[in-house]
């Protein structure tokens, strides 16, 4: 009996082992993953020199584990596991309260341009120097300018995590003491933060970005900032509407953790979405909205059409509107609808990797800014170095 359960096991560990290598060599690479809305790593070029540097088996390693048979699956697997050992996260990303999940590990920048990866610690350094970046435009700008640091959701949705506050506390405290008196930063990260612990989504619980309730909460306190209290429409202008109820976000896809629910995508709509042209990299979209992205699994991207250099948006109306020049990174493609009632916009990407828009001054003088704006996430600021080469 021994004997046979000795072959048993023996036998099902061989079938296992070859049935994954069959299956490897089987199944067609695939370039992309949906559910981790990232490229996967194809089979690398052999060159004797990456041989010789280490960097070719650095690639294969990617490799096999990018196209790993039923990945998918074991990394679901793995997530539940993780969570059931009481370990609260997985792959740097926490399970707290309701499902609200957030990202702990980040790979830090350091203000000398190395990197520390997957840490929770950020280089103050480098802070201090995005936040000089941000005092040297404030000091140079003679236009209204408003700068929207945008939260983690760590930061938000502190409340909803057993994890110390310490860094994410550090953080908040140095970005607001370095801030010069003359920056009109409306903090953003406390207001919300209120909000979420009174009840109110202000940031998914699957992705890192604000909710369009959030966006919301963001575009009112924008028009505060520039004197414009009495403009702001009331939420009861907008009508509500739930295009999507399965929106699976960044963190979901990241710390494998398939038994989380999705969250809901709301457009908030005022009736005369028609009436406004935008423009992507010079290519007219259908509006505010590009619904095609709703049935994929990046349900975000549908604010805006996703990642763009330059957008435009302008109100198809004889009325002179002002201009408002919006330096930006993803968070601000939901707000923008709001900001288009009252401005015609020009949003520039400070995430481009194809043109360096940090020269604030410049830019906004070229496209005849009368109003100038930065949304810009935390994450990014403890991330990369655009917020240092502001000018």
């Amino acid at each position: 009996m021994q004997k046979k359960i000795h072959v048993i096991t023996v036998a099902t560990f061989l079938v296992l082992i070859f049935g994954f290598a069959v299956a490897f060599l089987l199944v067609p690479d695939r370039e992309f993953s949906e559910q981790e809305n990232r490229s996967l790593r194809t089979l690398p070029e052999f060159s004797w020199q990456a041989l010789a540097s280490g960097e070719y088996a650095s690639q294969i390693n990617d490799y096999f584990a990018d196209q790993f048979p039923l990945r998918d699956g074991l990394v679901g697997l793995k997530g539940l596991a993780e969570i059931a050992m009481g370990k609260g996260e997985n792959d740097g990303i926490l399970l707290g309260r309701d499902g609200q999940m957030a990202r702990r590990l980040y790979d830090a920048v350091r203000v000398d341009g190395s990197t520390v990866a997957d840490t929770d610690v950020f280089d103050p350094a480098q802070v201090s120097a995005a936040t000089d970046g941000i005092n040297r435009v404030a000091e140079s700008m003679d236009l209204p300018f408003t700068v929207i640091l945008t939260g983690r959701t760590l930061d938000v949705a502190a409340s909803a995590f057993d994890y110390p506050t310490n860094a994410s506390d550090a953080l908040l405290a140095q970005i607001r003491g370095e801030l010069g008196d003359h920056v009109n930063a409306p903090d953003m990260v406390a207001r919300h933060r209120t909000l979420y612990e009174n009840g109110e989504q202000v940031y998914y619980r699957t992705d890192h970005h604000w909710t369009t309730l959030g966006a919301y909460y963001a575009y009112a306190e924008i028009l505060r900032s520039y004197g414009m209290e009495g403009e702001i429409l009331p939420m009861d202008a907008f009508e509500r509407r739930v295009v999507s109820e399965d929106f699976y976000g960044t963190y979901w896809s990241a710390g494998g953790m398939k038994f989380v629910k999705p969250d809901e995508v709301e457009f908030w709509l005022l009736g005369n979405e028609d009436e406004f042209t935008v423009t992507a990299d010079g290519r007219e979209l259908e509006g505010f909205y590009s619904t095609r992205y709703l049935s994929m699994k990046d349900k975000y991207s549908a604010f805006l059409d996703g990642t763009h250099d330059v957008v435009t948006v302008t109100k198809n109306t004889e009325e002179e509107r002002p201009t408002l020049v919006l330096f930006k990174d993803s968070f601000a493609n939901s707000v923008a609808p709001f900001l288009a009632q009252h401005f015609d916009l020009v949003l520039l990407n400070l995430s481009s990797v194809r043109t360096d828009y940090t020269d604030v001054t410049a830019y906004a003088e070229e496209y005849g800014a009368d109003y100038v704006l930065v949304i810009y996430t935390l994450e990014n600021v403890i991330t990369a170095q655009k917020m240092n080469r502001l000018r």
